[in-house]
């Protein structure tokens, strides 16, 4: 009876540590962090033969020992949350620090945690139209219906982004669709006079959609020595950009092959 009582909590926390590391993965965290954060969770409980496999798309716990339990997961989709990884490094920190944490609580937080939205969607559009505006006039872009034409589609473009991606969940394809959109708007507005040219409210409009972050923390992942998800993380943000490109180079081709000038 002890056996299977300790057999119980040892899945116990091997299911909250996978759990875990699901969300830090799913939002944005490295694959050493991530590793990291399950080894303590476990050794905090006295497990100190478990390991654990990241990559940008699963995440394997495993015991080394006779019982030989193992849990996997699969990660379908990845975005950037810091606030949640703040929330997840808080609860890790809380979990290692108190031993009378119940494993039914901690699961209840962490759905908590899995469910809790950081800012309100209207608040991240207009955040992320402002950016690109901005950013639009430092490449100067720097007058009103630029700043106007660039706020405007850029938040256009992230929302047709994130409708993609709730359906094909591929970040390359719904890139390009949102590069492509993003052209258009701005060759259709220099031809209605209402802007000089669609160079400006192109690279003010992609900033949102490009990979800067996942290239980054790819780059962090090789430099920590975890090679496969460094790669994988860099070459998904390169796939990205490039979409991105094409997305954008197709359409002005086009106009130009049309007459048009930049």
């Amino acid at each position: 009876m002890n056996i299977d009582l300790n057999s119980n909590y040892k899945k116990g926390i091997l299911r909250v540590a996978l759990f875990l590391g699901e969300l830090m993965l799913e939002n944005g965290a490295e694959t050493y962090r991530v590793e990291d954060t399950v080894l303590r969770i476990c050794k905090s409980r006295g497990f100190n033969h478990i390991n654990c496999f990241t990559s940008p798309t699963v995440i394997i716990i495993s015991d080394n020992r006779f019982d030989g339990f193992t849990f996997m997961k699969t990660i379908k989709s990845r975005s950037i949350d810091l606030d949640k990884i703040s929330q997840l490094n808080d609860f890790s920190r809380k979990f290692v620090s108190d031993d009378n944490i119940d494993i039914k609580d901690a699961m209840r937080e962490l759905k908590s945690i899995s469910n809790s939205t950081s800012y309100s969607e209207i608040t991240k559009y207009i955040s992320t139209g402002i950016g690109s505006a901005f950013f639009a006039g430092l490449v100067e872009g720097n007058n009103i219906p630029t700043f106007i034409a660039t706020f405007i589609t850029s938040i256009l473009a992230v929302k047709i982004y994130n409708k993609i991606i709730k359906v094909s969940t591929i970040s390359a394809f719904a890139s390009l669709i949102g590069a492509i959109f993003i052209a258009t708007v701005g060759i259709i507005l220099t031809q209605l006079n209402i802007i000089n040219t669609p160079t400006m409210l192109v690279v003010g409009s992609i900033m949102p959609l490009l990979p800067g972050v996942s290239f980054i923390k790819g780059l962090r992942d090789l430099i920590s020595g975890d090679l496969i998800s460094g790669v994988a993380r860099a070459f998904d943000a390169g796939v990205t950009a490039v979409s991105i490109a094409c997305g954008v180079g197709i359409i002005l081709n086009i106009w130009i092959k049309l007459g048009g000038t930049l």
